[in-house]
């Protein structure tokens, strides 16, 4: 998992998708519906990518239990139409089969994000 932050989300190796994710791979929590295998996240993270720069994942740390690892993570990242920086926090179980990824479960912290951008606003939480 530590390639798949460090690739990906740290220097943009798109490829790195198609390495690791099984083709029938559901990712969960990263939209109200699942996303579906290497194409379908593709797709999400360019949509990601283009709305925020500068995109700095760390692994705080990672936990392995069998075929799952919980990495549990700090995100920074600069939102592309306010230039304002955002900093969250989110945990990906993930289970892992011959080297691919076969399920995630993404719990970030969306909600800090979108105040922080001000997408949200905290009186609209009230």
């Amino acid at each position: 998992m530590l390639r798949w932050y460090d690739q990906l989300w740290n220097n943009g190796d798109e490829s790195i998708i198609y390495e690791l994710m099984h083709p029938q791979c559901r990712a969960f929590g990263l939209g109200p519906e699942a996303v579906i295998g290497p194409d379908g996240f593709r797709q999400f993270y360019r949509v990601f990518v283009a709305a925020y720069s500068d995109i700095a994942v760390t692994v705080d740390k990672n936990l392995t239990d069998g075929d799952y690892v919980v990495s549990l993570c700090s995100v920074t990242a600069t939102h592309n139409e306010t230039s304002r920086p955002v900093s969250i926090t989110g945990t990906s179980v993930c289970q892992v089969e011959n080297g691919k990824i076969t399920s995630a479960w993404n719990h970030f912290d969306f909600l800090t994000m979108y105040l922080q951008t001000g997408k949200v606003k905290a009186e609209e939480l009230e």
